[in-house]
């Protein structure tokens, strides 16, 4: 006879399958951080912390959710213990984040500046710059153009004709020998709009992303440290054990018996 009420079972699945989400969702968050940060190398502990929670979280839903189902106290311990290390390292980590919000996107920017002159820099970041100024219609980082250099990509050009022509500049050579011998970027426009900005608004929603993460499955984690506790606790009580019965009956002697005793 389960000595857990099913009700509370399938809550308790249920609650699991949910954390379990929360797992992929840092798995795939970590995937999208991953791709992003990818060319900053100093970044790489926070993509593998990610990595790492998502699936440690992935696996302690699973082992509670089994545990669960087969009211197996020594799995609802383990369980219980995991996920009271885990809301305390969530919490952990979260709080310092959300204060260090401000100075880590102060951080990103620098590394941008960093890169500066874009025409300079590495190619796979070039590349991922063009992408993105293609989608954007913006260029440079912070400057504009003249982020680029010498070397300015088509990418910046402003050539779509949905572009206001207040979003477009017209660009003009820093290189003496190109103001000089070079006439066609006199009517060159490219756009007014640096991506930096862009950039760091989508940065901005990616660490409020992760933060949402991380606060939500602190939360989901005290929520299943309690639960796991009722189930423990339930599991180890002793079933209701029926009333006694004693068997020594009570039978009224036959009258024959009595009588001969009175005589």
């Amino acid at each position: 006879m389960p000595k857990i009420n099913p009700c509370f079972k399938k809550t308790f699945v249920v609650f699991n399958v949910l954390f379990a989400v929360f797992g992929l969702v840092i798995l795939a968050v970590a995937g999208l951080v991953h791709l992003f940060l990818e060319e900053f190398d100093e970044k790489w502990s926070v993509v593998l912390s990610l990595y790492v929670t998502g699936g440690v979280t992935f696996i302690i839903a699973t082992l509670g959710a089994y545990g669960a189902h087969t009211e197996n106290k020594g799995l609802l311990i383990a369980f219980f213990t995991l996920m009271c290390t885990g809301t305390v390292i969530l919490f952990r980590v979260a709080v310092p984040v959300a204060i260090l919000r401000s100075e880590m996107i102060l951080t990103m920017k620098t590394e941008m500046n960093h890169l500066v002159p874009l025409d300079r820099t590495r190619p796979n970041v070039q590349y991922m710059l063009v992408m993105f100024q293609k989608t954007f219609q913006c260029c440079g980082f912070f400057n504009g153009y003249q982020d680029w250099g010498e070397e300015v990509p088509d990418s910046c050009d402003c050539v779509s004709t949905y572009v206001h022509p207040d979003e477009c500049q017209q660009m003009t050579s820093v290189s003496a020998y190109k103001r000089i011998f070079q006439l066609s970027n006199k009517s060159r426009m490219v756009y007014k709009e640096p991506c930096g900005p862009v950039l760091m608004q989508y940065l901005n929603k990616i660490y409020s992303s992760i933060l949402g993460v991380l606060f939500g499955l602190a939360a989901l984690a005290l929520l299943g440290t309690v639960m796991s506790l009722a189930m423990i606790i339930r599991v180890s009580a002793t079933g209701h054990s029926p009333l006694p019965t004693f068997g020594v009956s009570y039978i009224p002697p036959k009258y024959s018996v009595l009588e001969k005793n009175i005589k």
